[in-house]
């Protein structure tokens, strides 16, 4: 397999930026004067929210996160919203965890002269993602960082530009991603690249219930050293 180039999905593949959700609602919750059991029933209603939203693949809360508040009697204005949404990223920021063996691949394949590549979809702002991607200590374990929706329209053109940009083949590059909805629409566009699919388990469920037919799947991040072996 001449592989030359390895692109990773960045949450739920790199870092578990997902099992922070709860507490960071709880914390939103007490910023809006909720408190004992309406603070409960908050939060387990913003991860309704916020599972079906990511399933759906709007990032942006400023669209839905109002209508969520006006369930509980809160109505803020738009200064409010941002101020909260920018406590919200820098908390999220903070507390995802790196998961274990992602540097550990990323080093290797460096290592080996492969070309390692973040390339993540957008938070909904602008510039978040790539702030979380730099917080997380990774990117001095990547040649590059693309954002789809600010870099690149889409993970296609991604692709191409990675071609173009490295000089490589469709069949030379991994895709490393951990939702079903990625990995078809990568096989569905670039049909000779290989899809690698990481059996992430986090907190959110819907966007991970679709099949998916990636040419291999692994149990965690750490277990693409295999493949890089084989």
């Amino acid at each position: 397999m001449e592989w030359k180039v390895f692109v990773f999905d960045f949450d739920g593949t790199l870092v578990d930026s997902y099992s922070c959700l709860p507490s960071l609602y709880g914390y939103i919750a007490e910023k809006l004067g909720l408190r004992g059991e309406m603070k409960e029933k908050f939060v387990e209603r913003a991860m309704e929210c916020e599972d079906e939203q990511d399933y759906l693949g709007n990032y942006d809360r400023k669209t839905w996160w109002p209508k969520l508040f006006a369930e509980f009697g809160i109505k803020i204005d738009k200064q409010t919203l941002d101020d909260l949404l920018k406590e919200f990223w820098k908390k999220r920021a903070e507390e995802s965890i790196v998961i274990e063996g992602s540097k550990d691949v990323l080093e290797l394949l460096r290592r080996k002269g492969f070309v390692t590549v973040i390339l993540a979809g957008n938070d909904g702002q602008r510039s978040v993602k790539r702030m979380r991607i730099e917080r997380s200590g990774l990117v001095g374990y990547s040649d590059d960082i693309l954002i789809v929706g600010e870099d690149v329209a889409n993970r296609a053109e991604a692709i191409r530009l990675i071609m173009e940009k490295y000089n490589v083949k469709p069949g030379e590059i991994v895709i490393i991603d951990d939702k079903p909805l990625v990995i078809n629409e990568i096989r569905e566009r670039v049909k000779e690249i290989t899809t690698v699919r990481v059996k992430f388990q986090g907190i959110l469920k819907l966007a991970w219930k679709d099949h998916c037919n990636p040419d291999f799947e692994i149990d965690n991040i750490g277990d693409l050293i295999k493949l890089v072996n084989c």
